[in-house]
């Protein structure tokens, strides 16, 4: 079985290598969402084998019914496709964070990478804080290579211990093969679920910057404002809710009980969907 099949090749230069799967370090799918919006019209260049690198038990095929009868299944995915925002080259690792084989897609990942010659990697992801949604997303990034480093980047400076995540597994192997690799990680507030446009405009900004081109994200952008106008609504209606966010940018660097009563994103979403039904005009009596 082989690991992966190279489709379409086409003539690429020096394209940036985005890295951007679902999964682990992937908070409120802020990242995923991001590389996502990106890449929406690309052109898939290689596909890896689910086979070899899922176990379906914990990325489970999604099946699709109507009528009653089972009208498709949607096996997870990891591929890589290639766009060209405003005529500069951009490829990305879409799709589902793999179970199985990390080193061998790593090698398989860089071996494409020689092959079409990236300029440089650069992996974005998102992870939960005690943050406000009303505070500008912060993001942090690292970097193997300070000549890719932005005006304006903030680094990661403290010594931290954390499980990895596939994306940040392939970085350390493209560092070791040679590549200069940047990452950038947006603080999504804990209390939120998926979509969070907000930390998914942050997160865009940094790729158009650091792939070299203008993009245009006015729409991203007033779907974050959007976004934020809707939770401080849904946050006037719970004083229980509302005290522990209006205190999270206290509690920053200090140890934060979260209380076990607090609204779950699950119910903060619910709380977002009334609302909106609301303002459509469509709630019964």
């Amino acid at each position: 079985m082989e690991l992966f099949q190279l489709h379409h090749p086409v003539a690429l230069s020096e394209p940036v290598f985005l890295l951007g799967l679902t999964g682990w370090g992937d908070a409120a799918a802020a990242a995923s969402d991001a590389v996502d919006w990106l890449v929406e019209d690309a052109q898939t260049i290689a596909t890896f084998e689910p086979d070899a690198i899922f176990d379906y038990r914990s990325n489970r095929p999604i099946l699709r019914f109507t009528a009653g009868e089972p009208l498709a299944v949607s096996w997870p995915r990891m591929e890589i496709v290639h766009t060209k925002p405003s005529g500069r080259d951009v490829l990305a690792l879409v799709g589902n964070e793999p179970d199985f084989q990390w080193g061998a897609i790593a090698k398989a990942l860089i071996e494409i990478s020689e092959r079409f010659d990236v300029s440089h990697v650069v992996t974005v992801g998102a992870v939960p804080t005690p943050v406000r949604h009303s505070m500008p997303t912060a993001v942090f990034g690292t970097s193997s290579d300070s000549r890719l480093l932005l005006p304006g980047d903030e680094m990661l400076m403290d010594e931290i211990v954390v499980p990895a995540s596939a994306g940040s597994a392939f970085r350390a192997e493209f560092e070791g093969a040679g590549f200069s690799t940047v990452g950038y990680w947006a603080q999504v507030p804990q209390y939120v679920g998926r979509p969070y446009q907000p930390a998914m405009h942050a997160l865009l900004v940094k790729i158009s910057e650091q792939i070299g081109v203008d993009i245009n994200l006015t729409e991203v952008e007033s779907a974050a404002y959007d976004q934020i106008e809707r939770l401080d609504e849904i946050l006037e209606k719970r004083s229980d809710a509302r005290d522990f966010v209006e205190g999270l940018d206290i509690s920053v660097g200090t140890t934060s009980q979260i209380p076990t009563d607090l609204p779950t994103a699950d119910e903060i979403a619910d709380e977002f969907s009334k609302y909106l039904r609301g303002s459509n005009g469509d709630d019964e009596g």
